[in-house]
């Protein structure tokens, strides 16, 4: 964006700037670069990728030791011909395909984290853009407040030599002295926020970056023009992770509706033993058995249960769908007021550059030549110079809001800014993965 010369000017005046400034950008690149949150999301993504691979195997085998048909009155194993020693497997086969679907559905949710992680890195992007152009604001602000209060000094040495000289009456001469008093007790207020805006930029940063001074100017542009078409708006907000996350969450959803209807189909269970028997006490020799089996539970009354079941995950998927379209429609709301905001700021902050602090300069002069020369009263040179000095904030605050409202713009373009699509990645996250 580009800035007014008195804006520049106004900045030149920081005192202890160091050599190694805090820019916006590496500020942003600090803040996302070091999110802890975004190295937990990895390892969840992780562990949801292990679920994934654990969800698709058939349970395990179980195996059956047994000694069958035992005498009481001898507890000989080779009196009877009934006594088995026995060895069994049985497996358990689930529903139809609720194995795979099961691993489809928690890859989903692995899914799910990198959007997660990109929403993350847009938020943090904004909160981050917002917080330390505050604290600049608050700087440029008292900088100019620091270069303008000769201005004040000037008007108490006035009204004190036209005091002397009979010009004045004394409340002309407090009256000066109280507007000195303002702007020191206003310095004095900007001092203590930029301290408090200091610890909320300071909770994004490492310690070390935080040890910077802020630097005097910044960049910051829209990530698209504002001739975008509203097509292309609505595209592009269709991209945003936050509307991903809620469409794979209909994904997921509808993927739940799926394994309820495996329920409707019946699970297989085989089972299969191996009796050893002794051979006679006489010698004869007596033949091992083998047996298998299958069991198959069938859902006959699924009034109950199945349908239950399947009906609830319709719902959910539709209540998903539900709030997938009414957070689209309200970023896209969010969009056009943030856009209105930036086009109001822009036209205002045209009006303060192209006349008006020109015409109140000339004014506060010429108010001041006339008080010298006892032609008007201290009110008008005081009103004037009041006036004056207030434009000149409201024009540094409108500065500062014009980045502000294309740093909340840029965050609805989320879905297509390389920033925060690289820095959801992996390998971007600042982790060594085992």
């Amino acid at each position: 964006m580009r800035l007014s010369p008195l804006f520049i000017i106004s900045l030149l005046t920081f005192s202890s700037i160091s050599q190694a400034e805090l820019s916006l950008d590496s500020a942003i690149q600090n803040a996302l670069s070091s999110d802890h949150w975004n190295q937990s999301s990895i390892y969840q993504e992780q562990a949801l990728h292990a679920k994934a691979i654990a969800s698709a195997q058939l349970p395990d085998p179980r195996l059956r030791l047994g000694l069958a048909n035992l005498p009481t009155d001898s507890f000989d194993f080779q009196q009877e011909n009934m006594t088995q020693l026995q060895l069994g497997v049985s497996q358990q086969f689930p529903r139809g395909q609720s194995l795979k679907l099961s691993q489809q559905q928690w890859q989903q949710k692995a899914a799910k984290s990198l959007l997660q992680r990109q929403l993350r890195a847009a938020s943090v992007k904004l909160n981050v853009s917002q917080a330390w152009l505050k604290l600049h604001q608050s700087k440029a602000q008292l900088a100019h407040f620091k270069a303008k209060q000769h201005i004040f000094n000037e008007l108490v040495a006035v009204s004190r030599a036209n005091y002397r000289s009979g010009k004045a009456l004394r409340h002309e001469v407090l009256d000066a002295e109280v507007k000195l008093t303002q702007l020191k007790d206003r310095m004095l207020q900007l001092e203590q926020m930029i301290q408090v805006q200091k610890g909320a930029l300071q909770q994004w940063l490492t310690v070390e970056s935080f040890d910077q001074s802020i630097a005097t100017g910044f960049d910051l542009d829209l990530l698209f023009s504002g001739k975008i078409t509203q097509t292309e708006q609505d595209r592009s907000i269709l991209k945003h992770p936050q509307i991903q996350i809620l469409k794979q969450n209909i994904a997921i959803e509808d993927k739940a509706v799926d394994l309820a209807d495996q329920a409707y189909k019946p699970a297989f269970k085989l089972d299969a033993n191996y009796g050893y028997r002794a051979d006679h006490e006489n010698g004869r020799d007596r033949a091992d058995l083998f047996s298998v089996a299958v069991t198959m539970d069938l859902p006959l009354f699924p009034e109950k249960r199945q349908d239950q079941h399947r009906r609830a995950a319709v719902q959910l998927r539709e209540a998903s769908k539900a709030i997938y379209l009414l957070k689209a429609r309200e970023l896209r709301a969010e969009l056009v007021i943030a856009k209105a905001n930036l086009q109001g700021y822009e036209q205002r902050l045209a009006i303060y550059n192209q006349a008006y602090l020109k015409q109140l300069a000339a004014k506060r002069k010429s108010a001041l030549r006339a008080y010298a020369s006892a032609e008007s009263g201290f009110k008008a040179v005081s009103i004037a110079a009041m006036e004056e000095l207030e434009a000149q904030q409201q024009q540094i605050l409108l500065e500062h809001q014009v980045a502000m409202a294309t740093a909340k713009i840029n965050f609805y373009f989320a879905g297509e800014d390389p920033t925060v699509i690289n820095n959801a990645h992996p390998a971007q996250g600042g982790m060594n993965n085992e």
